[in-house]
């Protein structure tokens, strides 16, 4: 895996944490709020869950897989830390996953994108410029794994 600095991950996790600590419903609102920005900003990502890109999301629909992401998401970023071994087989798994799925490389720019997008609605504020160059490091390194595995013949 990608080499990581920790304070870009201090910078994530903080931010992390103030998104989604006191929030009743995070998980759904995050999750539905990252999935409706990456249907805006890539209509074929919704092909990924069974939608033509024409396709109205249903909100009951949308809301089960958005409390799935952001699950997801918590449990990655709260692995991360110092011994990588750990992660690396989570995400060799989850890479995995993706791949029999078809989830196509070319997604996770957009998802890295709606994430952000997602985060900065948690949070009620933009991030800053250090936080969203930390987070698109942390990202990066995250989502290069993941493809890796997804492209990955074993």
């Amino acid at each position: 895996m990608k080499d990581i600095i920790y304070d870009d991950l201090d910078l994530v996790l903080k931010s992390w944490d103030d998104a989604r600590f006191g929030k009743k419903n995070f998980n759904q609102d995050f999750g539905m709020n990252c999935l409706d920005r990456m249907f805006e900003i890539q209509p074929r990502s919704k092909q990924v869950f069974g939608y033509t890109e024409s396709d109205h999301v249903s909100k009951e629909r949308a809301a089960t897989h958005g409390r799935l992401f952001a699950t997801v998401f918590d449990s990655v970023f709260q692995m991360l830390g110092p011994d990588t071994e750990f992660i690396e087989e989570v995400l060799r798994q989850v890479g995995r996953r993706h791949r029999t799925m078809g989830i196509h490389p070319m997604f996770f720019p957009y998802m890295g994108k709606a994430l952000l997008y997602a985060l900065e609605q948690a949070l009620d504020r933009k991030l800053t410029h250090r936080e969203t160059l930390a987070w698109e490091e942390i990202y990066d390194a995250i989502s290069s794994e993941l493809v890796r595995h997804i492209l990955s013949d074993v």
